[in-house]
């Protein structure tokens, strides 16, 4: 795994020293990649490419990289794995007679380039990555995502310059003390869902890639944009049928790709479904005790390391776990909330961070779980869809409509009473918040508005939301509910919250996951069922738990699921909670963009008196804090 960046001049400017830039912008991800770097130009196109590396398959120099084609007429630099390079590579010795220079994964997506073009040569490929490739005979270049997203791409694009790089970090260098313009589209985002979903960025002229994206540029214009890939292509004609040994031969299949490399592979082991299985496989697969890693809290209702250990002790493996309190939070808040580059409320990026330091220590690849809830329906919110969907249709629209002007009008303070019960004899937080959504919930007109409702994290800006131009959320609208639910799911919540969360939290410790949960062949496959036989009498991941029973025994993991958060309310309950909060909201200089000043200091106030909503509300408010005071 690597960081990549570059640029291209497109005008003459004659103030920039380029060598010493492609330095710097490079060097700014060295996180990604510690254990080498390198560079490339061509300087009649002003075009430069840097590379960061860290070093998973062929540990020698011969690996380095930016790379050139046997050819010589593509240059890439690379970050990702591809884990069928070794069957592509025999594949191209024995038909084509091609002739490699190393053992690397990045010399056969060049030679696969050069003998069936970028678009067929990327669906040949089977992996995580993102790559910049310069074609010098057409002088396009072409920047390129993985199916999922699992690896970032940025580029920033203007009449002067193309910047692309791993991470906005690249790009903000590239500028200097130059402040960025805030993008209105991002931050708007950003209040809706807790992150900025792609193509948008933080900042103007600032895009991601699209999982399963190329971009062609020739001369600073966007030749064309190109999708390569899609889960649901294959889906349309669904069956009734499936055979589970089929499925979990292609499990243990991607397991087994994914545990190739030239170093130690690892395993975070939550003890959930997902990663109980992976670890189960990785197991059965080594030839020795795997390292397994497991993130604990000292408040026992978010805490299942008790759970992972007692699976480890079944597994046999090499168990390691660290335990995340609220001070080793407020201690690493400011880093782990700065390395995102752009506002990202996901709270669990605090405890995977600190989980990622721990295990980059004594490994450089690590397999998770991640993707398993949404391929194979994991969420509550699945059974939720299908309950509404059903009231939806058993309700009159009028009673409805009816019910969620009622509850609207009340004020928050009455529903706080009403709720007092659920919140003492249920431990059920922010129920008056719940109350309101479901209310209005009930009143969907189709699947975006549905998904859009359900996943929003302040209800202030939900008609916001609602009348947005660019919408993400339409394009399942002909399926059922929870079909669709699962699909915007895959393409907006895996890629845009859990993989980003993963990816800058693991490589700012230099660490790889894999997620063999994200094998495409996989997931065409799983897409192809039935979600009738995923989700049974209002249970969860059938699937995966009958799998799962031929490894582990059921009593071992046959619980509610908990899901990957740390105690948000409980630590708001605590005095140094209380004033992190007050000093970052009290003393930040609020961005018009972002917030309003006194409705933040209101909300904060009604929180710490009442409770009346979830805690994520408040913590999107300390991340936004937090990275206006650094960047604005």
């Amino acid at each position: 795994m690597c960081g990549i960046a570059g640029f291209q001049i497109l005008k003459n400017i004659l103030d920039i020293d380029c060598t010493k830039k492609i330095k710097e912008i490079t060097e700014v991800i060295n996180h990604r990649g510690p254990d080498s770097e390198g560079f490339w130009s061509c300087d009649n196109e002003k075009i430069y490419f840097g590379h960061k590396r860290l070093s998973i398959i062929d540990l020698s120099i011969k690996g380095k990289q930016p790379m050139v084609s046997n050819n010589g007429r593509f240059i890439i630099t690379y970050n990702g794995e591809i884990y069928n390079y070794k069957k592509l590579k025999k594949f191209l010795e024995s038909s084509y007679g091609v002739k490699f220079k190393n053992k690397t994964d990045t010399q056969v997506i060049l030679e696969l380039i050069s003998i069936f073009g970028i678009y067929e040569a990327l669906q040949m490929m089977e992996g995580m990555f993102a790559f910049v490739l310069y074609d010098k005979q057409t002088k396009i270049v072409s920047l390129a995502r993985d199916r999922f997203g699992e690896k970032p791409l940025f580029y920033y694009l203007d009449n002067k310059y193309l910047i692309f790089s791993s991470e906005l970090k690249s790009i903000k260098k590239f500028f200097d003390k130059k402040k960025l313009n805030i993008s209105k589209i991002g931050i708007q985002n950003y209040k809706y869902l807790g992150y900025i979903p792609a193509p948008y960025s933080v900042y103007e002229k600032t895009y991601k890639i699209l999982p399963s994206q190329i971009v062609n540029i020739k001369n600073g214009r966007i030749v064309d944009k190109l999708i390569y890939w899609n889960h649901s292509n294959n889906s349309n004609n669904i069956r009734t049928q499936f055979n589970l040994d089929s499925i979990e031969s292609s499990i243990e299949a991607s397991v087994k790709k994914m545990m190739v490399a030239d170093v130690d592979v690892g395993c975070f082991l939550s003890g959930g479904i997902d990663s109980s299985l992976v670890a189960a496989m990785m197991q059965k697969n080594s030839t020795k005790k795997i390292n397994t890693f497991t993130v604990g809290f000292y408040e026992q209702n978010y805490d299942e390391s008790m759970h992972a250990k007692k699976i480890s002790n079944y597994l046999n493996t090499n168990h390691i776990e660290i335990k995340v309190s609220l001070n080793d939070m407020i201690l690493n808040i400011q880093k782990i909330i700065e390395n995102f580059d752009e506002p990202f409320a996901d709270s669990s990026a605090i405890p995977t961070e600190l989980i990622s330091s721990f295990a980059s220590k004594r490994t450089k690849v690590i397999l998770s779980g991640d993707g398993g809830d949404e391929i194979f329906l994991g969420y509550n919110r699945y059974v939720f869809a299908k309950k509404i969907a059903f009231l939806k249709n058993i309700t009159p629209k009028y009673f409805r409509v009816f019910l969620q002007k009622i509850i609207n009008i009340l004020p928050l303070r009455f529903l706080d009473i009403l709720s007092t019960p659920f919140q003492k004899n249920f431990g059920i937080q922010g129920f008056s918040h719940k109350l309101v959504k479901l209310s209005n919930i009930l009143t969907y007109a189709n699947n975006e508005q549905f998904y859009k409702k359900l996943n929003i994290i302040d209800n202030n800006f939900l008609n916001e939301f609602l009348k947005a131009e660019e919408s993400f959320f339409s394009k399942y609208n002909d399926l059922n509910l929870l079909e669709s639910v699962q699909k915007n799911d895959i393409d907006n919540y895996l890629c845009n919250d859990i993989l980003t969360k993963v990816d800058r939290s693991s490589m700012l410790n230099s660490l790889e996951v894999r997620s063999p949960f994200l094998d495409h062949i996989l997931v065409e496959k799983m897409m192809k069922i039935s979600s009738s036989f995923k989700i049974k009498n209002n249970k969860l991941k059938i699937i995966l738990k009958d799998i799962l029973e031929k490894y582990i025994p059921k009593t071992y993991y046959n619980r509610p699921k908990m899901g990957f958060a740390i105690p948000l309310e409980n630590w708001f309950d605590k005095k140094e909670m209380l004033n992190l909060s007050d000093e970052l909201i009290y003393n930040t200089e609020w961005n018009e963009l972002f917030y309003d000043d006194k409705i933040i200091k209101s909300n904060w106030e009604n929180y710490k008196k009442y409770k009346s909503f979830p805690a994520i509300k408040i913590w999107s408010y300390l991340v936004s804090a937090i990275w206006i005071n650094k960047n604005c």
